[in-house]
């Protein structure tokens, strides 16, 4: 059972890592914590499920389709929302939140509160040390795996991601010597739109990837991958050895605790 609930925290955990690295990149460089992405992915979801079961397109091609429709999603409202208010922090941030609800209530009104179930690319299982692992559960942790990689290779060795280094250690000194802002705001907020496009959907699971951005710390791709995975394995641990009640709340109390002693998060760099 142990062997089962690691596995299983690091699946959870590698969902909330890749919609947290997104909002990482768009929270350390724009100052906004962008709560629009959980209704983004609302979207960008549906758009994955209609592509794949009216359309009948392969598995990956949905989830691309999924992925253009949320990066297209946040761009639109970077450019034409969070871009008009850039300063006004208060008014940005109340601006994601009504994103946030606009988008879930719409999506209610489009289909209904009625849950759906995405079809599953692979089926059948493997059995690893005595217990099971499914090839779908398989197939996420590759997923995050190769995003995590690209991202990580994207910032690091490519001009724009140099920039939205830059960006991210200092706006005002990035804009001086010559990189364009606007441009850098669009990429990483088509980035997060395309990455909560493959993770998890709603409201809370929105709310544990922000918990996870602040124990990675601003700016980390490393940060974010160990909180989001540290968090699978203490809500997939805690639930069974303490209490399943507890669950969501496993989240808010690391929180406290890894703040206490670490105030910038654990990888902080600002």
């Amino acid at each position: 059972m142990l062997y089962q609930l690691i596995i299983n925290g690091i699946i959870i955990g590698a969902s909330y890592a890749l919609m947290a690295l997104g909002l990482n990149l768009i929270w350390s460089i724009t100052d906004i914590p962008d709560f629009s992405q959980g209704g983004i992915y609302v979207f960008a979801a549906y758009a994955g499920y209609f592509s794949i079961t009216l359309v009948n397109l392969p598995y990956f091609l949905g989830l691309l389709a999924a992925m253009c429709v949320g990066g297209t999603m946040a761009f639109l409202f970077e450019v034409f929302l969070y871009r008009r208010w850039r300063g006004q922090g208060r008014i940005q941030l109340l601006c994601a939140i009504a994103l946030f609800f606009l988008l879930s209530s719409l999506a209610i009104l489009f289909w209904t509160p009625k849950s759906k179930i995405f079809p599953p690319s692979l089926q059948g299982a493997v059995e690893v040390l005595g217990f099971t692992v499914s090839y779908q559960r398989i197939l996420v942790l590759v997923i995050a795996f190769v995003l995590f990689v690209l991202i990580y290779f994207f910032i690091q060795n490519t001009k724009i991601g140099k920039a939205i280094r830059a960006s991210s250690q200092d706006r005002e000194v990035a804009e001086i010597v010559g990189i364009n802002i606007n441009t850098v705001n669009s990429v990483v907020f088509a980035i997060g739109g395309m990455l909560s496009s493959t993770a998890a959907m709603g409201d809370l699971p929105l709310l544990k990837s922000l918990v996870v951005v602040i124990l990675g710390g601003f700016g980390s791709v490393a940060g974010v991958l160990v909180g989001g995975i540290g968090l699978g394995l203490v809500e997939s641990l805690g639930s069974v050895y303490i209490s399943a009640g507890y669950q969501h709340g496993f989240a808010f109390f690391v929180l406290i605790i890894v703040l206490l002693l670490f105030p910038r998060g654990l990888f902080g760099k600002v």
